[in-house]
């Protein structure tokens, strides 16, 4: 199991509970209102069945959709609701990437969209309702 993520991918620091959860790797260049994420699925993120918890996999979505937001309007959000499919299990070993995306927003509401990704095979969706904070 490799240790380090594919190029393009590098460590993302930013919230203590995200910190402390991953290492969680965000893909250096992004598009507005995109993001991409990656994590190697370690046996710390497993379940006693051992393929991925799913409020690992949520935060995993949440996190994508909340830094497409950010990317796309430079705003910070808070998660008013999250919806997620699981499709398919996070297998210990995987590297899962969450794509994520804005669909729409207005001046005090976003909304978000992401896929959780082994490969080409999309393993989980998600979709975000969030409250855009105030402009410093």
């Amino acid at each position: 199991m490799a240790a380090d993520p594919p190029p393009g991918f590098a460590v993302a620091f930013r919230a203590p509970y995200v910190n402390h959860v991953g290492p969680i790797h965000q893909e250096i260049k992004t598009t507005p209102g995109r993001m991409r994420l990656g994590l190697l699925v370690a046996e710390v993120h497993t379940n006693s069945l051992g393929f991925m918890h799913g409020g690992m996999a949520a935060t995993l979505v949440d996190s994508c959709m909340a830094r497409a937001l950010h990317a796309a309007l430079q705003r910070r959000a808070v998660t008013l609701k999250m919806s997620i499919e699981y499709l398919d299990t996070l297998n210990l070993g995987d590297w899962v990437e969450a794509h994520g995306w804005m669909v729409s927003h207005d001046d005090d509401i976003a909304l978000t969209r992401c896929e959780l990704r082994v490969g080409d095979a999309v393993r989980a969706n998600g979709s975000g309702v969030f409250r855009l904070l105030r402009k410093r």
